[in-house]
């Protein structure tokens, strides 16, 4: 309380507090009194209770305490109530939100990440979208790259994934060959870059990685699965950064309960949010992530359900 009184002020009071989980401190929650001010302090935004509840919700998802401070903050410069709409609105304010093209006429799009975290299907998911959003006589032509050298079958799944969708394979084992592919095409066509699962811990996969992207003046993207810790997360995110990833693309909502990772990654790797896959099957396809979708899968559902903003997005 003394601690709380000298940043607050006398007429400080403690709304709620919260032991950590690791067992690292408690987070307390304090407020200046209302009764003692001359103003309606809390007349408007989100109530006590609703800021709470929100740190409750993000603490059940493993979110870093430093990402929950700011979130929280920015909850209470709103002028929503309701929680799904209050999270929302926080979100906005502390992240970036950038959906994935689903036409050509930008820089090819390079997909990188860890091992099994889905790039290759992805991939694939991104050219169905593609050819799905589009009439067949007016489809833009889908080019897949398959600059995965390394994993046995790689090249042959996404031959697969090409031949089903109507898509043009090409093969890049490094930098020049990508280059050289990439001189075939036109900006009127649509390019999709596969790359295979590197350990961003190991200098020779991140040097291949950079020196795709460099050769292919891409946009990459990074993918990760969505239960991974949220620690890990945020590592792994940094450790990409040499690469120059700008989006995040998260796998595996239909295996995960837990989504603290998705905010740690994006904040450590300085990424707009932009796509999540809710199965594996290429059918299901990618979704874009907004703030609104977002809030609703951070909370239950019950309470996301009070918000009707937006489509949001769920996993079941």
């Amino acid at each position: 309380m003394e601690l709380v009184r000298q940043t607050l002020g006398p007429n400080a009071i403690i709304v709620a507090t919260h032991e950590d989980d690791a067992n690292r401190g408690a987070r307390v929650t304090a407020a200046i009194d209302p009764d003692d001010q001359d103003f309606d302090f809390f007349s408007e935004g989100a109530s006590e209770e609703t800021l709470e509840l929100l740190t409750e919700v993000l603490e059940r998802h493993h979110v870093p305490n430093g990402i929950i401070d700011r979130l929280i903050d920015a909850a209470t410069d709103g002028t929503d109530t309701e929680p799904a709409s209050v999270l929302a609105a926080a979100l906005t304010k502390v992240f970036k939100f950038k959906s994935l093209p689903s036409g050509p006429g930008g820089p090819p799009l390079m997909l990188i990440g860890p091992p099994g975290v889905g790039k290759t299907v992805s991939c694939a998911k991104l050219a169905a979208r593609v050819a799905l959003s589009h009439d067949k006589e007016g489809a833009p032509p889908v080019n897949l790259i398959a600059a995965d050298p390394v994993r046995v079958g790689a090249v042959d799944q996404l031959r697969i994934y090409a031949e089903k969708l109507g898509a043009t394979l090409y093969e890049a084992a490094d930098g020049p060959a990508l280059a050289n592919v990439l001189t075939k095409l036109r900006r009127s066509e649509m390019v999709v870059i596969d790359t295979p699962g590197s350990n961003p811990y190991e200098m020779t996969d991140i040097a291949h990685l950079v020196e795709l992207a460099e050769a292919g003046k891409t946009e990459t993207v990074l993918v990760i699965a969505a239960g991974r810790d949220a620690d890990e997360a945020a590592d792994l995110a940094e450790a990409f950064r040499p690469v120059g990833p700008t989006r995040l693309l998260v796998t595996g909502l239909d295996m995960a309960k837990r989504y603290g990772a998705i905010l740690s990654a994006a904040d450590a790797g300085g990424l707009h949010l932009s796509e999540v896959s809710l199965a594996p099957e290429i059918g299901k396809g990618l979704q874009a992530l907004d703030a609104a979708g977002l809030a609703r899968l951070l909370l239950p559902e019950d309470l996301a359900a009070q918000d009707g903003r937006g489509e949001g997005v769920r996993a079941s």
